[in-house]
């Protein structure tokens, strides 16, 4: 959309008294590959394309997206829109010339005939592993979006991004037992992602702990400490810290940190920084989808709340400054606060000086999905691959684990962080669509949560 085109959107935006006027522009690419059984099961692409509109006085929001980028129907979203904000005409001149222009497509190039090529050489190396594997499932999705953002106060950003991750499922099945596990890594790239993966160490890993998983047996419930390992582990602390730390509940009161802000929340080993710069990882942008340049967001420092992620509307709710948080879907979504790559910091701690002193714990190597309340921290997550500790060592894998406990009360529980961060990547809900997200951890010490299981000992 040209910008002589978008300045007289916005100036039409503004001519009823409104204070913000945005127009969002999005054209995107999907490309899937599904690979299944040897066989290349299916390819495909799409293209989407649409604008999103969005006018605000004080703290009345209106946002409209359409398709159709005619200049009746334009005219007539526009019209619906300054509506709601008076009927009384003013003017407002608008030069945009504060132009920021990212492109971060990669210059990579692959073929669906190499593709398929590498996704046949993977699948004869899981099969050959065991004879108890039943089913390879690998696919790679690909997706290439552009976004310009235009506002009234001149602000003109277009940003190119590219996404690819990967998925590998592998099934195992011994007479009637059968289990599914998984594999997935994502990066802001394009399928040169490919490239960056030790496949000989991930399909030994994903053979190991899928055998594991066959045989697991019942796990023992009750309070104990546990020990969460590092990467998508830190799922526990998006959901039930994170999505409590975003403005969208912040400003409302309806967090249970709303009120917290600059106090200690949790013990002093925690420090949760939520990072949109990072170079090439998976929930990273050069600008937020309000067309504001990412930061390195201290959420919490030495166990104190020292910040929220905040957009634009809801700066004006909290009287603070918007952090680069803002996020959606696709043009079809207002925007607001979301996160983007949130993590816990590494600290020095070692597994076996974790473990050595736990008579009877849990070592939940693997989590899988959960539910959280904002208002209360409750929170329950489910064990994905888990392992009882005894005496000090890791000994029998256990099924139907659980998590169950409070935002609040697992975060002055950290006891020992590790000194091994990773980040796991993911896709996040909220009022804004699917965003995606990396979440991240070193491997750490909880003294006490209660495990939930379907045994007792």
């Amino acid at each position: 959309m040209k910008k002589d085109k978008l300045e007289r959107m916005l100036e039409a935006m503004m001519s009823t008294g409104a204070d913000f006027a945005e127009v969002y522009v999005e054209d995107k690419k999907t490309t899937i590959f599904n690979y299944i059984d040897s066989n290349l099961d299916s390819y495909s692409t799409n293209f989407s394309n649409g604008v999103g509109l969005r006018i605000a006085k004080g703290t009345d929001v209106y946002y409209a997206s359409t398709n159709d980028f005619t200049n009746k129907n334009i005219n007539k979203i526009i019209d619906t829109l300054c509506s709601n904000i008076s009927n009384k005409k003013t003017y407002k001149y608008v030069s945009l010339n504060r132009v920021k222009r990212y492109n971060n497509l990669s210059k990579t190039h692959y073929t669906n005939e190499d593709v398929k090529a590498l996704f046949n050489l993977l699948d004869k190396k899981i099969r050959s592993k065991d004879k108890r594997i039943n089913q390879v499932s690998i696919s790679l999705q690909n997706n290439k979006q552009g976004v310009t953002i235009a506002r009234e106060n001149g602000l003109f950003t277009f940003e190119q991004r590219e996404r690819t991750r990967l998925f590998i499922i592998v099934s195992f099945k011994d007479k009637d037992k059968t289990f599914n596990i998984n594999y997935s890594y994502g990066l802001t790239t394009g399928l040169d992602l490919l490239d960056k993966i030790n496949y000989d160490e991930v399909i030994d890993t994903l053979v190991k702990e899928g055998i594991d998983k066959l045989y697991a047996v019942l796990c023992i419930g009750g309070e104990m400490p546990v020990i969460i390992e590092n990467g998508f582990g830190g799922v526990i602390f998006h959901e039930a810290c994170g999505h409590a730390m975003e403005a969208t509940s912040v400003a409302d009161g309806i967090s249970v940190l709303s009120h917290d802000l600059n106090k200690k929340i949790a013990s002093e080993v925690v420090n949760i920084v939520d990072d949109g710069t990072l170079k090439n990882e998976w929930g990273s942008t050069r600008l937020d989808d309000e067309g504001r340049e990412t930061k390195r967001n201290v959420l919490i420092k030495d166990g104190v709340l020292k910040g929220f992620l905040i957009d634009e509307v809801n700066s004006r709710k909290m009287g603070m400054v918007p952090t680069g948080s803002s996020r959606r879907e696709s043009y079809l979504y207002a925007p607001t606060s979301r996160m983007n790559n949130t993590y816990l910091e590494a600290g020095n701690s070692k597994f076996q000086d974790m473990i050595k002193d736990i008579k009877l714990g849990l070592y939940a190597k693997k989590m899988g999905g959960g539910c959280v309340s904002p208002e209360t921290g409750d929170f329950n997550f489910a064990c994905d691959l888990a392992y009882m500790i005894r005496d000090g060592k890791v000994c029998e894998c256990v099924k139907s684990a659980s998590l169950i406990g409070n935002c609040k009360d697992i975060l002055q529980s950290v006891e020992m962080v590790g000194d091994n961060l990773e980040l796991g990547q993911g896709m996040c809900g909220s009022v804004s669509g699917y965003v995606p997200v990396n979440v991240g951890m070193p491997r750490i010490k909880v003294s006490h949560i209660l495990v939930g299981g379907e045994k007792c000992e």
